[in-house]
C-alpha cells in the first residue's frame, strides 16, 4: 500500500495542508489500476449476494482477484432462518484466474429459501503488497492527478509517457469480454 508518506515525498510536498488531497489521489490510484487491470491491489473487505449457491456441489467463481480468505458465508435456510455457514470446512481453490469457492469433499452446499439474496460471502481480497512496478505506476499518476487539478489543460501541449502508467500496469491486466 502506498502511504500519505510514500506519496508526499514522491510528490516532494512536505507541508500538510494538501495530506486530505492527497490520501484522495492514492484511492483513486488504487481503484484506477483495479479497474484497468480487473485485479485488487489494496486490501479490502467485499461482500457477495447471491440468490442461492446454485448447485448442491457446484463451485462458485468469486468476483475478484486475488482473494485472501473467506470471511464468513451467511444464509437463509428454507425456514427463513439466517444461518452462517463454517467457513474452514470450506475449500478456495486460488489456482484459477477468479478464484473458485467449493464445499468441503463429499459435502454439499445446504439448502436455501427460494428467494434472491439468500447467499452473503464476504471475503478478505487484495494483494498484501502492492508489486514494485505497480507502485511506480500508482506514484506517477498520483503525481499527474497532483499537478493537473483540472480535467482540461488549456494553452499547452501534451502527451502521454510512452514508458508511462500504462506500460507498468499493462502486465497485470485481466482482458475480458463482455
Amino acid at each position: 500500500m502506498i502511504t500519505l508518506e510514500d506519496a508526499k515525498a514522491h510528490l516532494r510536498v512536505q507541508h500538510t495542508a494538501e495530506d486530505a488531497l492527497i490520501t484522495a489521489l492514492i484511492d483513486s490510484a488504487y481503484r484506477h489500476a483495479e479497474t484497468r487491470t480487473g485485479r485488487i491491489f489494496d486490501t479490502a473487505a467485499r461482500t457477495l449476494i447471491l440468490d442461492g449457491f446454485g448447485s448442491t456441489a457446484g463451485a462458485i467463481e468469486l468476483p475478484w482477484t486475488p482473494v485472501q480468505s473467506i470471511d464468513s458465508v451467511e444464509y437463509v435456510d428454507p425456514d427463513g432462518v439466517t444461518q452462517t455457514l463454517q467457513t474452514p470446512p470450506l475449500r478456495l481453490e486460488t489456482r484459477a484466474l477468479y478464484p473458485l469457492l467449493m464445499p468441503q469433499w463429499d459435502t454439499d452446499w445446504p439448502a436455501t429459501i427460494d428467494e434472491p439474496e439468500s447467499v452473503t460471502i464476504t471475503a478478505t481480497v487484495g494483494m498484501t503488497e502492492t508489486p514494485a512496478d505497480v507502485r511506480a505506476g500508482l506514484l506517477l499518476l498520483i503525481g499527474h492527478l497532483y499537478e493537473n487539478r483540472e480535467s482540461v489543460v488549456i494553452g499547452t501541449i501534451s502527451s502521454e509517457l510512452p514508458m508511462g502508467v500504462s506500460m507498468l500496469l499493462d502486465p497485470y491486466r485481466i482482458m475480458r469480454v463482455g
